[in-house]
């Protein structure tokens, strides 16, 4: 179980890295969103691998076959990881000022 806390914490500090310039207020915000983001990501790799060993697919000794309940649990993760990693992005992009690009550039000298 050590193994897997320090594997969250250290996907913690990797994400929370990407905060570093943010106002305080803004850290606290997403500070809980990280951390949820951190477990899940660890849950999925430790998931992907233990599919990778068995199947999607599995069959019963009698040949019944249905999905393989870490499959189904992976692909409702990965959905929850999205929408997390989503709500992350659009509250760090709103501080991220890019600039004038050459495709700005481009679409102004056209509308001239």
């Amino acid at each position: 179980m050590k193994k897997r806390n320090d594997c969250v914490y250290r996907e913690y500090l990797r994400l929370k890295k990407l905060f570093e310039g943010s106002d305080e207020a803004k850290k606290s915000l997403v500070d809980e969103l990280l951390k949820k983001a951190s477990f899940l990501k660890v849950e999925l790799d430790n998931l992907e691998d233990d599919i990778g060993k068995s199947y999607v697919v599995e069959t019963s000794n009698k040949g019944n076959q249905r999905v393989n309940l870490k499959y189904k649990t992976y692909l409702q993760s990965v959905i929850a990881y999205q929408s997390i990693i989503k709500t992350l992005n659009t509250i760090l992009g709103k501080e991220v000022d890019e600039g004038e690009d050459e495709f700005d550039k481009f679409i102004e000298e056209a509308g001239k």
